[in-house]
């Protein structure tokens, strides 16, 4: 696990600075403590800052082929490398470290850019083709890892974060306007787009070539579902649960592939339980376990579940981390290290989570990418329910959302009702929403950022589904774009950013390529049992986990934000939030975000997460901009 950026310029023979090399890979060195290294060439300079997880003796970055044509730093890592370094020495390969990066080198010499379908890990990784001129960027197939690119006049630059790439001075730290519109009406910032401007995030399953000036980016891998009435309906639901249990412990057991000790994070839920239970199976010794808890009982799981550390026969190490409003005070460095997670605060949680870890190990498994795959979300539920009224024309859907029932108690549903029918990424948006108060998150942006949006349009970021898209079932369908929105845009984005803050290397045995598209084979109807999310999920576990866990519900982790709003914040927050602050960093209407906070600590409605955003752009400019108390370091 690193932190990898680099430059290619579009003149050749144009050596790039060392010392603006260095500064890139300075200000990634919480993704990797243990060293750093670096590539010179004309026209090109690869950096990286390493996180010693396999073969910390031999493994420094940047690892080149025997002959120093081909070069690779790599974020990430590659499981399957084992199998691949045998392979590839039947090839008549020789290597030189134990490192799982260099089967990379030699995988490209025998199958060109096609060496990408061959990996099972997680990576984002550029390549230098010293012979052809060419330089390789890309991302692996669920986009657990990131990577961040911009084109500019002189070449391209390239980094692990965003804070790499402004490091380098061929950027500057400016708010993207569309980025900031999507922010307030999604959520988040969707596709490839940055809240930074310029920057792009490679989207998940691509590369991109950049040789002679140019870039050309292409897709290698996408999720892939059957048309609806393709599905294998004569395997028996026990054997689609035990293809699910043998490739899930598969999954687990590649994952713990490691020379360091490896821990997990739980939860009282049966993703995180699922993957830590398989654990305590395979490891000798007790596997240590890092739980959060909130000071706010109806946010806290513990106060109502044992999870699985208080059951003794699993062996957990158990240690559990409170998190209270006094953290608010970590927002600051939650906003420099998440970069484009804005909105929930739960990268304070996560950040939580990952400094107690890294007291005790430096890689942890986690449950992440269970709901996507299996169907596990509330949306899932209310995409069944709502099926008959779809049938129903757009005016008469519309009037039912407004009815209270909807309008105020099922918001996800509202949202959908009163969108297309056909599943698309607007009606999908429609439905998951979270961002409490949507509606209003328009009203609060300044009056020349919203005149600046219309004139602009609104942007096609989202990225585009298969041609057979429209022949998947509902539910595939929901879950293809779960995958290729929420998920790269949200869930892996801020376990990222949080665990690496403390450089912890997080794992997600669930979004193993291999277990996807076996999930996506399996019929809707035994992945969501009537409405029991997960059913399949809880079937295979059988006998692995304790009932209590196993049939317990769905309890989403989320910080108490919107309590915490209603008091008293720390100074900071309320000076970022004052009229003044709110002028001078020109993304807001003053007065609206002042309304809203009256309103929202009155009690009338509910509107924390949009007042967290505002938060976020505000602490944003803050900790980038120049003049800014965080100067591109963590405050």
């Amino acid at each position: 696990m690193c932190g990898i950026c680099g430059v290619a310029y579009a003149e050749p023979s144009r050596p790039v600075a060392p010392q603006m090399l260095a500064r890139m890979a300075a200000i990634l060195r919480h993704r990797g403590p243990d060293s750093d290294g670096f590539h010179f060439a004309p026209g090109i300079g690869l950096g990286m800052r390493r996180l010693a997880i396999i073969d910390a003796a031999t493994g420094d970055q940047p690892i080149a082929s025997e002959d120093g044509s081909i070069v690779v730093v790599c974020n990430g890592e590659i499981y399957n490398h084992v199998e691949l370094r045998q392979q590839l020495a039947a090839c008549g390969h020789r290597f030189r470290t134990a490192s799982d990066v260099e089967v990379i080198v030699h995988l490209y010499e025998e199958h060109g850019i096609g060496f990408l379908s061959l990996l099972r890990g997680m990576f984002g990784l550029a390549l230098w083709d010293a012979r052809r001129r060419r330089l390789l960027l890309a991302r692996d197939r669920l986009g657990i890892k990131p990577l961040h690119y911009a084109i500019t006049p002189e070449g391209l630059v390239f980094g692990s974060e965003q804070k790499a790439l402004f490091a380098s001075g061929a950027v500057l730290p400016q708010p993207d306007l569309q980025a900031l519109g999507q922010l307030f009406s999604y959520g988040r910032v969707v596709g490839s787009r940055t809240f930074a401007f310029g920057i792009r995030r490679l989207l998940a399953g691509h590369y991109l070539v950049w040789s002679d000036g140019r870039a050309d980016i292409r897709q290698y891998w996408d999720a892939v579902f059957p048309s609806r009435h393709d599905y294998d309906e004569r395997t028996p639901e026990g054997d689609w649960a035990e293809a699910l249990r043998d490739k899930l412990a598969e999954s687990v057991r590649l994952h713990l592939r490691s020379d360091v000790p490896v821990g997990s994070w739980l939860s009282a839920g049966i993703d995180s339980s699922a993957v830590t239970a398989l654990m305590s199976r395979m490891l000798p010794g007790p596997v240590p376990s890092f739980t959060l808890r909130f000071d706010v009982a109806a946010f806290d799981e513990l106060r109502r579940h044992r999870a699985l550390d208080d059951y003794p026969e699993y062996r957990l190490a158990g240690h559990r981390i409170a998190c209270g409003r006094a953290d608010l005070e970590r927002l600051p460095r939650a906003i420099w290290h998440g970069e484009d997670s804005l909105t929930s605060g739960l990268g304070i949680g996560q950040m939580m989570l990952a400094e107690a870890t890294a007291r005790e190990v430096k890689v942890v498994l986690t449950g992440e990418g269970a709901d996507e795959i299996l169907g596990g979300y509330s949306w899932y539920r209310t995409l069944r329910l709502l099926a008959p009224v779809f049938g129903l024309p757009l005016s008469a859907r519309r009037r039912l959302a407004e009815l209270p029932m909807f309008r105020r108690r099922w918001p996800g549903a509202a949202g959908a009702l009163a969108g297309p029918r056909e599943m698309n990424f607007e009606r999908y948006a429609r439905s998951i929403t979270h961002l409490r108060g949507q509606d209003r998150g328009a009203a609060i942006l300044a009056p020349d950022v919203l005149q600046a949006l219309r004139r602009q349009g609104e942007p096609d970021d989202a990225p585009r589904p298969p041609a057979d898209f429209a022949t998947w079932h509902p539910f595939a369908q929901m879950q293809y774009l779960d995958l290729k929105n929420r998920l790269a845009d949200t869930v892996v984005l801020s376990l990222d950013r949080a665990s690496m803050a403390h450089s912890v290397e997080a794992r997600v045995p669930f979004l193993d390529h291999e277990l996807v598209e076996l999930c996506a084979r399996i019929p809707p109807r035994i992945k969501m049992k009537w409405l029991r999310e997960k059913s399949l999920l809880r079937r295979a576990m059988a006998g692995v986990l304790p009932e209590a866990i196993r049939r317990r519900r769905k309890w989403p982790m989320q910080l108490p934000t919107d309590v915490w709003l209603r008091g008293e914040l720390p100074p900071f927050a309320e000076a970022m939030l004052s009229d003044a602050a709110l002028r001078a960093t020109g993304c807001f209407d003053a007065a609206g975000v002042r309304a809203l906070r009256q309103r929202h600590r009155s009690g009338a409605e509910n509107l924390g997460q949009l007042l967290s955003g505002v938060l976020g752009v505000q602490l944003w400019h803050d900790v980038f901009r120049p003049g800014g108390r965080g100067e591109y370091r963590a405050p």
